[in-house]
């Protein structure tokens, strides 16, 4: 399908950029708002509780809702290859962390000598992005012709599997 109208650009955009920002800002904790039930105060950004466990949730949501409303809104401002691209770039990068974090994870418990180092998510991160920065750029042109509206769905799908994933202990012990 090609998006025709910037409509279908701004609604696919949201609709991926708001799961994916959701699960970042909870497992990073990037709240906008912390509310206090108990209390019935609110406040701006993380804040740790008081006298009572604290809700993270509503700024999680408005993390998320802002962050994707800026990304659709700048989506519909560029050409739809890029945005094609980017969204191709993000889910490599997704996978390729998903990957590496893993690998690393599996070298670090089997070795004998103390890499403390393959324990840093960030170097994970920065190789998953060259790695699906490279992969993106030469990617076919015919990949980035068309913006697959399937990313409503499948994007979504990821970032909650990913998101239960993390909730796991919360819920075992």
């Amino acid at each position: 399908m090609m998006a025709s109208s910037k409509l279908a650009v701004f609604t696919i955009v949201f609709s991926v950029a708001c799961a994916v920002i959701y699960v970042i800002s909870t497992e990073l904790n990037l709240p906008l708002l912390t509310y206090h039930p108990v209390i019935g105060e609110v406040d701006f950004l993380w804040t740790p509780e008081r006298r009572s466990p604290v809700m993270y949730w509503y700024g999680w949501m408005l993390t998320s809702m802002l962050g994707a409303l800026a990304l659709a809104a700048t989506a519909t401002a560029v050409p739809e290859s890029w945005v094609q691209r980017a969204i191709l770039c993000g889910c490599l990068a997704a996978v390729a962390y998903l990957i590496f974090y893993t690998l690393a994870l599996f070298i670090y418990d089997k070795a004998t000598v103390e890499l403390e180092f393959l324990k840093s998510r960030s170097l994970s991160l920065g190789a998953a992005l060259v790695a699906a920065a490279a992969i993106s750029f030469f990617a076919p042109a015919n990949w980035n012709e068309r913006l697959w509206p399937g990313w409503v769905c499948v994007v979504p799908i990821g970032a909650l599997a990913v998101l239960a994933y993390y909730l796991t202990p919360y819920f075992t012990r």
